[in-house]
């Protein structure tokens, strides 16, 4: 999977924002558990099925997967995908990625 990513920073209004080079991931799911393999390192979470929102009439194929620090949410329909990074030692530094991906 390749997947291109963005950052949720604060920019001035009316700033471009800057093209971020896309990385190649490789996923692995089984039994609720997902493998994200990147440059050689692994990150392990535990998944389950992202329920529905309140004013959704069906569900959506999505899965929510987190581990001690990340949490993450991935749309298996539109190939796309929000990631969340907390800081254990200030739990107001929250740092928010989002992208597309692509099989490959």
């Amino acid at each position: 999977m390749e997947a291109s990513t963005g950052l949720d920073v604060a920019a001035p209004e009316g700033a471009t924002p800057q093209p971020h080079k896309a990385r190649t991931f490789s996923l692995v799911s089984s039994g609720g558990l997902l493998t994200v393999i990147s440059a050689g390192r692994s990150d392990y979470y535990e998944c389950q099925t992202a329920s529905p929102r309140l004013n959704e009439r069906t569900p959506r194929n999505a899965i929510k997967c987190q581990n001690g620090v990340y949490f993450l949410l991935i749309d298996l329909n539109k190939m796309n995908f929000v990631e969340a990074q907390l800081n254990p030692e200030d739990r107001h530094d929250v740092k928010v990625s989002y992208g597309n991906c692509r099989t490959l």
